[in-house]
């Protein structure tokens, strides 16, 4: 029993004590409950939310779990007095196994243990062959006890679910979800089926269940989550970036989805939600065992974009951002890249705050420092932006197309460089962009402009220097100009996005000739306009 006040633990205890509980260890803060729980393995745990200053009874379950000192037989119950929706929906978020109001009585705390344990010792043989790392036996149990129809089969049928889907069979999961389905209409039956549609490919069809959960049940926080990840299938980060923000609203303290939500909006371009979700996960981090360098490297890296961009942010925006790095040296243990990260941050935030002299020192000291052949593309990555940055455009050319060469066989890396180049160099974004671009192209031979742009527009974000959507770009605008002669922000927009591309292209680009074209046709229009 863990809670920081010791009359409640003497009272909890005291009662434990009378039912029959012959074992009853307590703790009166987060670090205890986590050193017990690394010597012995319990039957059941009560964790108070509030354990005081410090770590609450959410980041107790969750360093549990991440420590694997939780086993699946051990149930972990949390108190808590709280009504304030964030703390209520954040200790629900992280999923204990049961949850107690205060105030309790004996007897409330009675019937909860007595039907904890009863359906421990049903379950019993499915924990014993999980924790022998029988899959097979453990559905076997499964099945047999979702077949019995009793108080039990419920949480059986459940459980054999999550099993058939970590075991990958789909089609038997479907079956179960669907028959699930036929009697009630249950929230977990259709999260199953929209993952199976999910694994198979079969997005469309996700999407359909998990909204039709979120919109029955908004505050169903994992319906969110796997959203965002059929969006992210879909390769719709747009939405996929919706989804989670909509999910860290009505639960703001989940760090692993705020880094996720920064994650996203910064590969969206929208740095400015990047910043804000970085900046809660570091605060969050300060007491989470997910807590980690990276997120403060992170910030650092959004705040010199958006600096950069003169977007509206903090007027300390950039001084904080080279705080947190300080910080993450303080508190972490850095290795050599993210030593050389930091520094390059460093630097990133001077540059942006048009301080070249303290960047150009920056640069120097990293390039010292900075180990070329490394395999982490993330340090790659930094560099060009600092290089960029610093107006070393043809230095950054140089260094991507050695980057090209030194990661060729790696698709992952060449999907992250790929925000660089004019032309994708990964297989997955070269398919992504030839599907945008059929797509788009079919919209605009029927006419359908403003449809084509989005389609356009939206692939733009993730590559913002790919010339051949740039071009598309503008030849629908040209387009609508033709159609539309009286719109006067036609012209507006036709005339940034050839001077964008003018900033990218030359007369050695293999598609100059079809630019030139383009500009002519578009000054036609607007002069007959």
């Amino acid at each position: 029993m863990a809670d920081d006040f010791s009359s409640f633990r003497n009272t909890v205890f005291g009662m434990l004590q009378r039912l029959g509980v012959q074992t009853v260890d307590t703790a009166g803060n987060a670090e205890s409950v986590i050193d017990i729980c690394s010597r012995k393995a319990f039957d059941i745990i009560l964790c108070d939310y509030n354990l005081g200053n410090g770590k609450t009874g959410q980041h107790v379950l969750e360093e549990l779990r991440f420590k694997n000192l939780l086993p699946k037989r051990t149930v972990f119950i949390m108190v808590s007095a709280e009504a304030a929706r964030t703390i209520v929906m954040s200790a629900y978020d992280c999923e204990p196994n049961d949850y107690l109001m205060k105030p309790i009585t004996a007897g409330m705390l009675q019937q909860r243990i007595d039907r904890i344990l009863l359906q421990r010792l049903a379950f019993s043989p499915v924990y014993k062959a999980l924790d022998a790392g029988d899959m097979a036996t453990a559905i076997d149990k499964l099945i047999d006890l979702s077949l019995a129809e009793d108080r039990y089969s419920t949480a059986a049928q459940k459980w054999l679910g999550e099993l058939f889907i970590q075991d990958n069979q789909f089609d038997k999961a479907e079956r179960l979800y669907r028959t699930a389905l036929e009697f009630r209409q249950l929230d977990w039956a259709k999260l199953g089926l929209a993952r199976c549609k999910q694994a198979r490919g079969e997005f469309e069809q996700a999407e359909e269940w998990l909204h039709q959960i979120v919109n029955e049940n908004p505050l169903y926080l994992p319906a969110y989550d796997v959203l965002a990840d059929t969006y992210a299938g879909k390769g719709d980060v747009n939405a996929e970036q919706a989804a989670l923000q909509r999910a860290v609203e009505i639960s703001p303290m989940s760090i692993l989805r705020q880094k996720k939500l920064g994650e996203v909006a910064q590969k969206n371009q929208d740095f400015s939600v990047a910043l804000g979700a970085y900046k809660k996960a570091v605060k969050l981090g300060d007491l989470s065992c997910y807590g980690e360098a990276k997120d403060n490297l992170n910030y650092a890296r959004v705040a010199a974009k958006c600096i950069e961009a003169e977007l509206d942010v903090p007027p300390d925006t950039a001084n904080e951002a080279i705080a947190l790095l300080e910080q993450a040296k303080e508190r972490y243990s850095l290795d050599d890249n993210l030593e050389a990260q930091a520094k390059m941050l460093r630097a990133s935030i001077h540059c942006a705050k048009n301080e070249k002299d303290v960047a150009e020192q920056n640069l120097t000291e990293v390039e010292r420092v900075f180990a070329p052949d490394s395999a982490d593309i993330a340090l790659h990555m930094d560099y060009v932006n600092l290089l960029i940055s610093m107006g070393q455009q043809d230095k950054a050319n140089a260094y991507l197309a050695k980057l090209q060469e030194q990661f060729a066989y790696d698709q992952k890396a060449l999907e992250q460089l790929d925000v660089f180049l004019d032309e994708p160099a990964s297989d997955a974004n070269r398919a992504m962009v030839a599907a945008v671009n059929r797509e788009g192209i079919d919209l605009y031979n029927q006419a359908e402009y403003d449809q084509a742009l989005e389609c356009f527009e939206k692939a733009k974000k993730l590559f913002p220097k790919h010339i051949g959507l740039q071009l598309n770009i503008i030849q629908t605008l040209v387009g609508k100009m033709r159609d539309y002669p009286d719109d006067p922000e036609l012209s507006g927009a036709c005339h940034a996005s050839l001077k964008l591309i003018s900033s990218l292209i030359d007369e050695q680009h293999p598609q100059f000739n079809r630019y030139e074209k383009l500009r002519k046709m578009a000054f036609t229009e607007q002069e007959r306009v």
